[in-house]
Formats: C-alpha cells, structure tokens, sequence
C-alpha cells in the first residue's frame, strides 16, 4: 500500500512539474547580450571632448560638470550624474572610449559611493589595469573582484556595456581581448536591493569621489540602450493539451496546427507537433524573438527547429526553396548551428555541441537578425553571430555560393518558422521531449538622440619670440611635450636672453627661436635640419625659468647639442588655446654651468621597467611626475591643478 502511494505521488508529482509549465517572472531577464547587440542606436546620445573640453551632444539623462582646468588634451576631468530611474531595471548603457599614448592613475570610473564617500561599486581603468569591483553590503567585503592588465593599451579604443545583470567590456582593436560578468537575481549592480543609490557616478579623467585625477581619456560617447517586452508572451502553447493562447495575431501564424504524428499511439506526453510563422520588422521596434522551451522526461529526436526558410528540414537542408536558408535545431541531446547556402565551403555546419538538451532542461532561445542565443541556464550559453544566420533585414535573395543554385522570382522576407517536436519542412523528422512553449517579442525602445552642439573654429593667436645668446655655457633642460606627455633633453647652449614681441597677422603667428653664438662680427644665422613643431614657451611655476613644448617625441638628443660658433634655428608654432603666451619681456641671464660633463637622470632603465616600476617622482617640480613608458622614454607630466605628486601613494594628489 506505501509503495502504490508513493508511486503515485511521483506520478502527480511528475505530472504538475510538467504541465506547470516554468516561464520566467521577468521575460527581459537574461537579455542584456542580445539588446546591446541588437537595439544601439547608431549615433552615442552624449559625445565629450577631453582635450578642449566640450559637449558635442548631450541628453536629458545625465548630467554633465566639464572642469575646464587646461590641463591639455586628454587630461580634462569630468563627472556624470545619471539617476538610475533614468537607466530602468533593464537599461544599458554603451560607453564608447578612445585613449590617447599616456594612460595614467584614473581614466575613467563608474560606480557608487556611500555615506562617507567611500567607493564599494565600480568599473575603472586605473592605468592600464582594468577592474570590476563588487562590495553588496560590508565595503570591506569585496564579493566580485574580476581583473585585467591586457585589455587596453595606450591609443586604443574600448566599449563598456553596464546593465543592472551584466558588464561586458572589449577591446575595439583587439576583439578577442574582453571581460565579462554577470550578476545574479539578488545582488544586481544598479538596483541592489540593500542599497539606498539613487545616482550612478561617472568620472572621466578622475576619479568619482574626486580625490585622484587622471590621464589618458581622449573621446567618451555614451548610448543609452533599452529593451522593453509585454509581460504576457505573444503566443503560450501547451504541447500535452494541444491547446495554446495567442495574443499576437498580427504577427505569428500558425502553419500547421498542433497534432500528433500517430494519433494511436500510447505515449502522448510532449509529442504533439506544429510549426510557426514569426514575422520580424527590422526597421521598427520588433526585432528579437524569445522561445522558452519546458523540456519533459523524455528527449528524443528533433525537438525544436528554428530556420529562415519555410522548408528547412535539417542539417541545413530547406528543399532548394531559397538561399536565406539558416536554421538551429535539435537531435537527441545535441544542438546544431547552420549557416545559409551564400555561404562559401564545404559545411554549412556552424556549431555542434553535445548534451546540451537534457530531460526537464529549460531552453531559452533569442533569435535575432544574423544572430542566434541559446541557453539551458545549467552550464551551457552559446551566443553566434553569423553574417550567413537569419536574414532578418529585407536581405536579398541571391545565387548560391555553396552549390550555385539560383532562385529566379524569390523575393525577400523578415519570416523565421519554429517546428515543435518536427523539423519545419515535414513530420518524416519528428521529436519528442517539448512539453511547453512561449514565444515572446522583446522591442528595441527608441530614445531620441539631440542634435550635435556646434562650435565656432578656435582661432590661435601666438607670439613670436626671438631668443639671442651670450658667450657664456649653459645646462639647458628643453622640455617636449605630447599629449600631455614631456620628455627631458639634457644639452649644452650659451647663456639666454629672451625677448618676447607681439606679432599680429590675421589673428595668427608662429613663434621664432633663434640660437646664435654673439662675436665682434655679425654673423648669418644659417637654419639646422631640426624642426620642432607645435612648441611654445611658458613661464613655469611664476619662476624665471623657460620651457620648450614640443609634441613630438622622436627627438634625438644629440641633434640638440650645440657646438661651438654653429648657430641653430628652431622654428615653433604654439597653441595659444593650450598655454598662454608670455605678454612681457623675460630676461635670463648669468646662467653658468661649472662643467660641461652630461650626466643621466633618466630612472627608465631597464630595471626599473623589468620591475614595473614606472611612476617616478620629479625632483625640480613637485607637481609634475615621471611616467616610463614601455620603450624606455623618459616621460615629465603634469598634475592636474592643484596637485602634487606623491610617491608613496603613486598619484597626484591633493596637498592635504
């Protein structure tokens, strides 16, 4: 009497676990991948400029403060304030980002601070070190701590995608380089239900506290991303009743309605079968379909089969009906990929991975144009995109390239087919195992991007500026700049004297340097091969000393050597948007040098790089550093104002 009892607890048992068919609560969960690839718009909603500053586009979502410190290019901070009820529960948001030669301390931070102003939720790059960090509730906890060293260098371009479930971030230049992570149900990034955040914080070029600054982040475009799906499925179909309710009848057609294969048959659980239209529109909202698949005790043959052609039956087979012809499906535990016939090869075979269908699985499937994802959420989640998947975008019909069958008077379509329990194009391939089905549309919300902020071009005016020397030797440092990156000469002159006039020609001038050695004879003063190009000078620290500015780096230090009675020509132009000019005379004089012996100070060596010891402090200026950069230059940066650098914490800090 106990065992029929408790045989027959597991039939009822078994029976409600089928027939209560399991859909998710939230159809947008699990959709950040597929909405990011599908629904970005193509113009950012927020474009900012580092170097000048300026704000080429901006949104009603976020607000911007640019500090206009006039630092340089890439060197200018910014912070962003975004209200989270802005982002929503399922937004995302795309951070395009371009760096320029020198990424030091902050380039970008994005997070959450607490009561006492405390970072515990951030992405940044720090660096070159990339981290996702992740504290739910004690800040001294850190829960996710994920890492990378190798996914940026200096001059390249990265992409973020935040979303409240999931943070994916690649490198634009080296694709196979990325990082990702997900979150779970209970501690989201964004919306964390033991959090009281109401603002997420961006800081470019700083970081989101404002306690460090940083270097290195050129361009920032953001675009705000969003899915949006209606609770109900469009069509929810109960295989074991062959039953089904349909809310979208405009969109989804039934081809063959559900039914068995052998009406006689003894075994009727998850075998009935049918097949499905789903027709998209690329350029609307509707353009990503979601299956979610309730699997029964038993998983044999083909269970489902998603293909663009009316006629797919299998291993990329349709019956020659059209050259759109990609599919996926099932045979046993196994999931196949297939590509369309435009494809060149010898396999339409895309993907092939075994036990990856299982009894009581939940498959969900997002199909979407060139573009399949699949997960049974255990440990499987494949997502492809294929030029040769779905043809989804009013693709053209052509010859084929894998067998050269052309199809005369076929025209396009926006149509996917779904056979349940049976390939599409018959039942001579049927399946058991769906025991439920639903199929929903997820929609690309559209957000209005604002028409770009125009500028008025920057009109320099610069100085020019004649420099006459006396016969006495001088030690002159000559500083190069890129980027706001400056590079150290070590060379021998004579002893300066500078006069600054003011010259005015349409706006603009150049600034003129001449070095000549003084004698009893006037001498020709005879043009070297050396041209420095963007150099201007500036008085430093409200001290009489004159620095040389230069963008280029490639300069070799002996060509700047001086002999004696060779007079030498540097011809500069200087950007008065970046450094002002000096509007009175600056005199230097008496500059003696006791020893014409040069001596290294450069900390790069070899050593030092070997150890990664590239930051160094910069002993006539405590607010400017040395940063090594992997060539073994010798690289004099500026702080931003107001900061000065400290070795022991590695940054430019605040003085107190």
């Amino acid at each position: 009497m106990m065992t029929y009892f408790l045989y027959s607890y597991v039939l009822l048992l078994l029976c409600f676990i089928i027939n209560d068919a399991k859909q998710f609560e939230n159809p947008l969960q699990g959709t950040s991948s597929v909405c990011a690839d599908v629904c970005t718009s193509p113009e950012a909603h927020i474009e900012l400029d580092l170097s000048e500053p300026r704000i080429y586009r901006e949104n009603e979502r976020a607000q911007i403060t640019l500090h206009h410190t006039g630092s340089g290019r890439c060197r200018e901070p910014a912070l962003l304030q975004i209200p989270l009820e802005k982002i929503g529960q399922h937004g995302i948001i795309k951070f395009d980002l371009n760096f320029g030669p020198v990424l030091h301390n902050f380039s970008i931070d994005i997070g959450f601070n607490n009561e006492d102003n405390n970072t515990i939720r951030s992405v940044n790059i720090f660096n070159q070190q990339v981290t996702i960090e992740y504290r739910s509730h004690n800040e001294n906890k850190i829960d996710i701590y994920e890492q990378s060293v190798t996914l940026v260098e200096p001059g390249e371009d990265l992409i973020i995608y935040l979303s409240n479930e999931w943070i994916h971030i690649e490198n634009k230049q080296r694709q196979q380089q990325k990082l990702t992570v997900h979150f779970n149900q209970t501690d989201m990034f964004l919306f964390n239900r033991n959090s009281s955040f109401s603002n997420l914080y961006i800081g470019l070029n700083r970081n989101i506290n404002g306690k460090q600054t940083g270097i290195g982040l050129c361009l920032a475009n953001l675009t705000f991303i969003e899915c949006t799906a209606d609770q109900q499925s469009a069509l929810d179909i109960d295989v074991n009743n062959k039953t089904f309710v349909q809310r979208d009848l405009e969109n989804i057609n039934w081809i063959s309605h559900l039914t068995y294969l052998d009406p006689n048959a003894d075994v009727r659980e998850c075998t009935a079968q049918g097949v499905v239209r789903l027709t998209f529109d690329p350029s609307g909202t509707r353009r990503i379909a979601r299956f979610d698949l309730n699997m029964g005790s038993q998983i044999q043959g083909f269970t489902f089969n998603i293909g663009d052609s009316a006629t797919n039956n299998g291993y990329g087979g349709d019956g020659g009906t059209t050259s759109n012809s990609a599919e996926i499906h099932s045979n046993d535990n196994r999931f196949y990929i297939w590509a369309n016939t435009k494809i060149c090869g010898d396999t339409l075979l895309l993907k092939i991975d075994y036990n990856v269908i299982e009894p009581f699985d939940n498959i969900t499937i997002l199909i979407s144009n060139e573009r399949v994802e699949l997960t049974n959420h255990r440990s499987y989640h494949q997502i492809l995109s294929n030029p040769y998947l779905y043809a989804l975008a009013k693709q053209n019909v052509t010859c084929n390239c894998f067998d050269s069958l052309c199809y005369p008077g076929v025209q396009p379509d926006n149509d996917i087919y779904f056979g349940i329990n049976r390939v599409i194009g018959g039942t001579y391939r049927p399946g058991t195992g769906v025991c439920n089905a639903h199929v929903n549309w997820l929609q690309c919300k559209k957000i209005e991007v604002s028409p770009r902020n125009k500028y008025e071009p920057i009109t320099t005016t610069t100085e020019s500026t004649t420099i006459m020397s006396s016969t006495n030797k001088t030690d002159l440092t000559t500083n190069l700049f890129e980027h706001s990156t400056e590079i150290i000469n070590t060379t021998e002159s004579s002893s300066l004297s500078m006069i600054t006039e003011e010259s005015h020609q349409n706006d603009t001038s150049s600034t003129m340097i001449y070095f000549n050695e003084l004698t009893t004879t006037q001498q020709e003063i005879t043009p070297t091969t050396l041209e420095v190009n963007y150099m201007t000078t500036s008085q430093a620290n409200d001290e009489d000393t004159t620095s040389f500015i230069s963008s280029s780096t490639n300069v070799n230090e002996e060509e700047l050597l001086t002999t004696n009675n060779k007079p030498s020509l540097y011809h500069l132009l200087t950007n008065s948007s970046q450094y002002k000019p000096t509007e009175n005379p600056i005199i230097i004089e008496d500059i003696t040098t006791t020893t014409t012996k040069r001596t290294s100070v450069n900390p790069c060596t070899l050593e030092n790089l070997r150890a990664n010891f590239v930051y160094h402090e910069y002993s006539l200026d405590k607010h400017k550093f040395i940063f090594c950069d992997n060539e073994g230059k010798m690289n004099i940066i500026a702080c931003s104002p107001n900061y000065i650098w400290s070795q022991t914490e590695q940054s430019c800090i605040l003085p107190n």
